[in-house]
């Protein structure tokens, strides 16, 4: 499926393009996706037809040849993840995002999938892009420039191919450890913790979306990501959609709720209700029970427009990127 998709196979043949995906999807298929200020494009929908005309054209018609680099690819029987990032170049507008100003040029984004299954199909697909990166990329920074290196990203520094894992050479009895860990620290850092879980190791390797950035230790991921985040927003819970690990590595994804009390990404306090939708990725080191590599990703407009900021509303004078 994800071989027909990077390849643009019958990308405008709707006829073609729906046959093609029905050996992978179910008839009633959901696929939610980003926030966008309009309605009928990317969000959420059901049905391939419609996945069709909502998602899969208009990202076909804002990038050109888009090459897709999956980093882990972690699956099992019911639930499945990937984590990846894609170059190409723009050759027009996604939503609102005016990609067309910035014709030609080069263009990466960051991706994440959570799936479903229903039997042999897929039934529910969370596809996310870092819209706040592909802002950056058609011209505009909407968000405050990160202390942190932005817009990096490589492969798992493990020897366990790319993507990650190799399923025929994973370890059946290391998933089930590797997930009491992930959700531990999942829990611990955005719940009940005051500091980063000690499950990360002190040179832990995080990359945060645009607007927050890469974390090459510990010390960086507390001080420039989670202690903001916690000071941001109080009384915090997770839902989780789908936590799944293959071997060592492990995606959940999700939402965290809180209230809006403090300043996060240069946005004052609105004391307002928020739900911020998320998808990590991790590789674990089962043997010593230590996490040492983090990916992760967010709605970050999704959830600004919910206490009344819209990121979408940036694309003028005042935010254009400096060269």
């Amino acid at each position: 499926m994800d071989d027909m998709i990077a390849n643009r196979v019958a990308w405008d043949n709707k006829t073609a393009w729906i046959a093609i995906m029905e050996e992978f999807f179910t008839e009633d298929m959901i696929y939610d996706t980003n926030y966008n200020p309009i309605e009928d494009e990317l969000n959420n929908s059901t049905g391939i037809e419609t996945w069709f005309y909502q998602e899969h054209i208009p990202f076909n018609l804002a990038f050109d040849n888009v090459t897709f680099n999956q980093l882990i690819f972690a699956s099992e029987e019911e639930t499945a993840t990937t984590t990846t990032y894609g170059k190409g170049r723009w050759k027009g507008d996604i939503g609102t995002i005016p990609g067309m100003e910035q014709f030609g040029a080069e263009v990466t984004m960051r991706i994440y999938d959570f799936y479903i299954m229903d039997g042999d199909k897929i039934f529910y697909n969370w596809m996310l892009l870092d819209f706040v990166e592909l802002m950056y990329y058609s011209g505009y920074r909407v968000l405050p420039e990160a202390p942190l290196r932005e817009g990096w990203i490589q492969a798992p520094a493990a020897m366990d191919g790319i993507p990650a894992p190799i399923s025929r050479l994973v370890d059946p009895m290391d998933g089930p450890t590797a997930k009491i860990l992930v959700e531990e620290a999942l829990l611990h850092d955005f719940v009940y913790g005051t500091e980063p879980s000690p499950l990360w190791t002190e040179e832990m390797k995080w990359y945060g979306p645009f607007g927050i950035g890469y974390a090459s230790n510990k010390m960086e991921y507390e001080n420039f990501y989670l202690k903001q985040l916690r000071e941001a927003f109080s009384d915090r819970q997770v839902e989780i959609n789908v936590l799944t690990c293959e071997g060592a590595y492990c995606g959940v994804n999700g939402f965290i709720h809180g209230i809006h009390t403090g300043t996060w990404l240069g946005e004052e306090a609105t004391n307002l209700p928020i739900k911020i939708r998320f998808g990590f990725h991790y590789r674990v080191d089962v043997r010593n029970k230590v996490i040492p590599e983090g990916y992760a990703l967010f709605d970050i407009p999704g959830a600004f427009i919910q206490v009344g900021v819209n990121l979408f509303d940036r694309f003028t004078p005042e935010y254009a990127v400096q060269n």
